[in-house]
């Protein structure tokens, strides 16, 4: 065995991943073992006689050259291979795992294998799932606000009828300017739920007031309160807009990472604020049939009375 002592490790280094690296002491005034070394060896075994003597290893073995993995990692005592790979300059993460999925999906893995496709892919759909919740209980929010303010269910709910024109405007806007849905864009939607409602509120809010103040009919409640409430509402996107639209240009250090949420931002907000004022006032007259009702001050009075009492 004095032929295979020729090296020898020494200790093993751990690196940042977890797995560890061997460092090997090599003999300088030996060679390196080669598979004829290997063949040359002789054992020495003893006969049924009792008498020793020394065969060569070929004649109870075969040496061949085979490929043989480094370590064997076990999870739940199943062995597996992990396999990594990069995403080449000019590709998009979500596609490139995306047509992965569609080749494993038409390759027939052996009896007992199977598969999994982890790492950023599979955190990047974990956290467009966590942000599309958030958007969920955002709208809930918003809806439950609106009802608190309004004192009805009616007038919110039409005001809500803003929100998908923000999905139309976004979607289009990253379309256009060739950006991808991303977990940083979807962050745009949360944020413009809350911004475009604003237009609807003060819109339906108008309306009604005419109504009750000035005693209009509804159709022309509608026709003056678009009139009076155009120039604010278009003031108060154009402020945002041009607030936005450095970083939409990617100007200044980190704009690339906010850069989609800009975009959304600004291609929802120009969309939906333009539709707001032709998609409110319609959906308001076809869903309110009565005019609201006005709080007389006998009634606010007789309340206080009764307070008191």
């Amino acid at each position: 065995n004095e032929q295979l002592s020729w090296s020898k490790t020494a200790t093993s280094l751990k690196n940042s991943d977890g797995s560890s690296l061997d460092v090997i002491v090599i003999d300088e005034n030996k060679e390196n073992t080669t598979p004829e070394d290997i063949s040359n060896m002789t054992l020495t075994v003893t006969g049924m006689d009792g008498e020793e003597k020394e065969i060569p290893l070929t004649e109870v073995a075969s040496v061949s050259e085979q490929t043989s993995p480094d370590s064997i990692s076990r999870d739940n005592q199943r062995r597996y291979v992990t396999v990594t790979a990069e995403v080449k300059d000019g590709y998009i993460l979500s596609h490139v795992a995306s047509e992965v999925e569609n080749k494993m999906e038409s390759f027939e893995m052996p009896a007992g294998f199977s598969y999994d496709i982890s790492g950023e892919n599979a955190s990047t759909m974990e956290a467009v799932w966590q942000v599309l919740k958030m958007l969920a209980l955002a709208i809930v929010f918003i809806y439950l606000i609106m009802v608190a303010q309004f004192q009805n269910f009616k007038s919110p709910f039409i005001v809500m009828f803003t929100i998908p024109l923000v999905f139309t405007g976004g979607f289009l806007a990253l379309l256009i300017t060739g950006n991808d849905v991303s977990v940083m864009s979807l962050l745009g939607f949360v944020m413009l739920s809350g911004i475009i409602v604003n237009n609807g509120i003060v819109l339906i809010d108008c309306i009604n007031r005419l109504q009750i103040d000035e005693g209009m009919t509804k159709k022309e409640a509608i026709v003056k309160a678009g009139v009076i409430r155009m120039r604010p509402i278009l003031m108060t996107a154009l402020t945002t807009v041009l607030g936005l639209s450095v970083m939409a240009l990617g100007i200044g250090t980190g704009s690339e990472m906010m850069q989609p949420v800009a975009i959304v931002c600004i291609g929802g907000l120009i969309y939906a604020t333009f539709m707001t004022l032709y998609i409110v006032p319609v959906m308001y007259d076809l869903m309110n049939k009565k005019p609201p009702k006005a709080v007389k001050d006998e009634d606010l009075e007789f309340e206080i009375e009764n307070v008191s009492l």
